[in-house]
């Protein structure tokens, strides 16, 4: 097995006032949305004043990639940790499918964060870097796992597009079940993930 480079998805150190804002940044996006993105409101839950934005980070923009990196590596970095306990690839992607559908990513409140971001990513260039990172970091990681299968059993088209594939769908069926859990639960969306890497690896 090729361990998984982990420096690829490892978050920036922060000192404890820096860490202190990203999570003040995240908790405040997370129950207001867009209406959570402001300085004071930011600063109101760090309990800290408004100019420490600056001094810590520049601006607010790079505050919230500091935030955009920490909520998506966080998230990635502990299903790749997991993941990385089994030495047959192919389990290693059910591990790792099965954790981007766990309770702990399975939450609503993390839209509105994502919403936030996804809106900015268009008018602030720090934003998009911080979406690539964690983007291509999640489908190199994909890729990897792909390749190695593909020593065993061919991928189809190819690993990389397997990678973009199952990026898409994890994704997309995030997406829709924050917006209708109802229609299906997150043990069916795994279901549909692994069926789809089953027909990749025919």
């Amino acid at each position: 097995m090729t361990t998984f480079d982990l420096k690829v998805s490892q978050r920036p150190s922060y000192s404890k006032a820096q860490t202190k804002l990203i999570q003040a940044t995240l908790d405040s996006l997370m129950q207001e949305g867009v209406d959570g993105c402001s300085v004071r409101k930011i600063c109101e839950k760090a309990e800290m004043a408004v100019g420490l934005i600056n001094y810590h980070f520049g601006t607010l923009n790079d505050l919230l990639a500091a935030a955009y990196l920490d909520l998506a590596f966080r998230l990635l970095d502990e299903a790749i940790e997991k993941s990385q306990r089994t030495l047959d690839p192919r389990q290693r992607l059910s591990v790792f499918i099965q954790e981007t559908f766990s309770n702990s990513v399975m939450q609503r409140k993390i839209l509105r964060a994502w919403v936030v971001f996804w809106g900015m990513i268009d008018r602030a260039p720090q934003i998009k870097e911080a979406h690539d990172s964690s983007n291509q970091a999640f489908r190199i990681f994909l890729e990897q796992s792909f390749s190695e299968l593909n020593q065993i059993q061919p991928v189809k088209p190819s690993p990389r597009l397997a990678a973009i594939g199952l990026t898409a769908i994890i994704d997309g069926l995030w997406l829709e079940w924050c917006l209708s859990s109802e229609i299906f639960s997150a043990d069916e969306a795994v279901i549909l993930c692994e069926q789809w890497v089953d027909t990749a690896c025919e």
